[in-house]
């Protein structure tokens, strides 16, 4: 399948310069539709758990990156050698009555300690120094063979939010509309190039 989704070849670029050597790590920022997107996107997540070790996704709030982009996004950090095992998860809360970070309120350093604080215990256990974490209301930890079961979907689906916490908010769930939309889009338009060389085989 051709890609031609940029933050997917940006990925596969970063995978591609990870040599297999120990102390290869990166940490990056991308959309959270490359989280849960199918087709070449599972593809490439599939090579990232084999050949790579992902270890933490944190899923960031809308507005994190705003005003450049109000496009949900979340971290991921692998390192080389592989393969993944298990997956460390943090859902990055907004501060009480803020409802989207802005550039009148944008996320600050200390929006982070909680997740430093937690996750010094989850990089301890992946050391073999230390206990398995226990999950948390932000936290938790899923294995390499629930992703494969899911289809590769690494999405941040939180089963410790607590109950009555809002749904998504309208934006996310539009974000979310607008990455399904590009999917289908993209395989429309590979469709219609692939008629097109028959056709023109044909003649």
């Amino acid at each position: 399948m051709r890609i031609q989704t940029t933050e997917l070849l940006f990925l596969q670029h970063i995978m591609k310069k990870l040599k297999p050597r120990d102390g290869a790590r990166c940490g990056m920022v991308v959309p959270e539709g490359t989280l849960f997107r199918t087709g070449a996107f599972a593809d490439v997540k599939k090579d990232l758990l084999e050949q790579f070790r992902l270890h933490t996704v944190v899923s960031l709030p809308p507005g994190t990156f705003a005003p450049y982009s109000d496009v949900k996004t979340g971290l991921l950090f692998f390192e080389r050698p592989g393969p993944t095992e298990e997956i460390w998860y943090y859902e990055l809360p907004l501060p009480e009555g803020l409802k989207k970070f802005s550039k009148g309120s944008p996320v600050q350093d200390e929006h982070f300690a909680a997740a430093r604080q937690l996750w010094a215990a989850w990089d301890a256990y992946r050391r073999g120094e230390g206990k398995r974490p226990k999950a948390t209301e932000r936290s938790w930890i899923v294995t390499a063979d629930e992703v494969r079961e899911r289809g590769y979907d690494l999405t941040a689906r939180n089963p410790n939010r607590p109950e009555g916490e809002e749904l998504p908010s309208p934006m996310e769930l539009v974000a979310s509309i607008m990455e399904k939309e590009r999917a289908i889009l993209s395989i429309a338009e590979e469709l219609d190039a692939m008629l097109g060389n028959n056709q023109e085989g044909e003649e």
